[in-house]
Formats: structure tokens, sequence, C-alpha cells
């Protein structure tokens, strides 16, 4: 061999030519401009549909429920405890019977310890302000 060869791509180069023939470049021009416009086309394409991709994810995310209902609620047939009643007669004896052991309790401490002077010295008004 001395040098000349001929490519997979069908052109003639010698060893000291890097580059193809002016002759082949408006037909690698060609070849190049498809090529490029293939990719980029598949890139668009990539890049639209990987959008897309994450747009479903995020839209299936949200329609999933974070509750599961098993079954649909009714409306009783009968109340149900506590009853209302009794808790009402409940808190009015309790109330009752707190206010009259108060009573009792101030009346018997009253009676005990009477009047002292620490009592009347908060009732009597003070000679500064009198």
């Amino acid at each position: 061999m001395s040098g000349v060869g001929e490519n997979k791509n069908g052109a003639d180069l010698t060893a000291d030519q890097l580059l193809p023939s002016v002759r082949k470049l408006p037909l690698l021009g060609f070849t190049y401009y498809e090529l490029y416009r293939q990719v980029t086309m598949q890139e668009t394409l990539y890049e639209t549909l990987t959008k897309q991709y994450e747009m479903a994810k995020v839209e299936e995310a949200k329609e999933i429920p974070s509750v599961k209902v098993l079954d649909e609620p009714n409306v009783p047939e009968k109340k149900s405890s506590p009853p209302r009643l009794i808790i009402v007669l409940l808190g009015f004896f309790f109330t009752a019977f707190a206010a009259i052991t108060w009573i009792f309790a101030s009346m018997l401490w009253n009676v005990t310890y009477g009047p002292t002077r620490r009592k009347l010295a908060v009732l009597q008004p003070s000679p500064r302000y009198g």
C-alpha cells in the first residue's frame, strides 16, 4: 500500500490529506445537514415527551386520594351515649353541691375564727388616702 486507501464512507483519502476533497463537500454537507436535522428533531421530541411524562406523574399523584372510604356514612337510627339529660343533671347537682359546700365552709370559717385584725385592716380605709 502506498498510502492511498478507501475508507468506509467511500471517500478516497491519502495519508497526508485529512479533509475530503472539494468535490465531495456538497454531498457531505447535505448528509451532515440531514443528520443534524434528525438529531435536533429527536432532542426536541425527547424534551417534549419528558415534560409530558413529568406532568402526567404529577397529575397522577394529585388524583390518588389520601383517604380511602370503606363504607359510606349513614345517619344513625338511635342516639348513642352519653345521654345529654344525664350530663346536664349531673352537672347541675355537682355545681349545686359545690356552691352549698362553699357557703357552709365560709360560714364555718367566720364562726370559728371571727373577724381578725387583718380582715378589719382590709375593710377599713387607709388614713393616707382617706
